[in-house]
């Protein structure tokens, strides 16, 4: 459930002044919808991540799933407990999402989401390749949305996140779907693991610790951001695989090419010029 103002509480962070109000999926069509597309990538759990009154958690268990429903808001997890009664497959955990443990099996996620907390919420699943994330389905704010899977990426943690996942822009979503509306447009956001990663997940840390520092400035020119690490024949032969000009600004890389960048770098550079390592994958 989508809340615009969560306190210290919900979130264990202060409250953001322009966040207000909780926003409840009213529409039953939604709910399908968002089953419809969660089926396409099934994993026999799926957590509903800020869970509200139950209304994913319980179609979602009614489909076979079994569900882990998460909401840190007293007043709502007491709510929903009592809906819940001994309905079966359904386990309601007060609790704060950033702070609890993630299941170690598989798990899929089917949540509307709270929009204060979006990119944390997506850090915490898709920041590790290590966590078993596996696919989601996801009521967030549009602008995040379109932020997530705009091209090409300029934001090293979204790269990072895009190099293991696909993610989706499915559909926007009215505010009448909500109640009460909220004052920004939504949509729902799919994302799923590639079979394939571009870069293998052990190797994720290094891959952060270049593209980190490369996207200091988007904007900047290839050779100079690459500059530091690639000799001036290793990024002669670099440009060429990329089949760009080496003026090109860094963030026009796609996945594919930050790919062969980073290839290259460990086939050609040597060890002790590559880039620390980043322990975590925020900017």
């Amino acid at each position: 459930m989508p809340k615009n103002k969560p306190t210290s509480r919900q979130t264990g962070r202060p409250a953001h002044a322009n966040f207000s109000g909780q926003h409840l999926i009213r529409d039953k069509s939604l709910v399908r919808r968002m089953i419809e597309l969660a089926r396409l990538s099934p994993q026999p759990l799926v957590l509903d991540i800020g869970a509200g009154a139950g209304a994913l958690t319980i179609p979602l268990a009614q489909e076979g799933w079994r569900v882990l429903a998460i909401e840190n808001d007293p007043l709502f997890a007491r709510k929903l407990r009592g809906r819940l009664g001994e309905a079966e497959g359904i386990r309601l955990a007060e609790a704060d999402f950033l702070e609890m443990p993630l299941p170690r099996k598989p798990f899929g996620v089917v949540a509307n989401i709270p929009f204060a907390i979006t990119t944390a919420v997506l850090g915490r699943l898709m920041d590790h390749p290590a966590v078993p994330f596996r696919h989601g389905v996801l009521i967030i704010e549009l602008g995040a949305a379109r932020r997530f899977t705009a091209d090409p990426v300029t934001q090293a943690r979204i790269l990072g996140w895009r190099m293991q996942f696909d993610l989706k822009l499915a559909e926007p979503v009215p505010p009448d779907r909500f109640s009460p509306p909220p004052r920004v447009q939504c949509a729902i956001l799919t994302v799923r693991r590639k079979k394939e990663p571009l870069v293998r997940p052990s190797d994720h840390a290094r891959f952060m610790g270049l593209v980190t520092q490369a996207l200091r400035v988007p904007a900047a020119p290839l050779y100079g951001a690459l500059g530091p690490w690639f000799t001036p024949a290793q990024l002669k032969h670099l440009v060429k695989l990329l089949r760009v000009d080496r003026s090109v600004p860094v963030g026009v890389l796609n996945e594919r090419q930050w790919a062969d960048v980073f290839e290259t770098m460990i086939r050609y550079v040597e060890p002790y010029r590559w880039p620390k390592a980043c322990g975590s994958s925020r900017r």
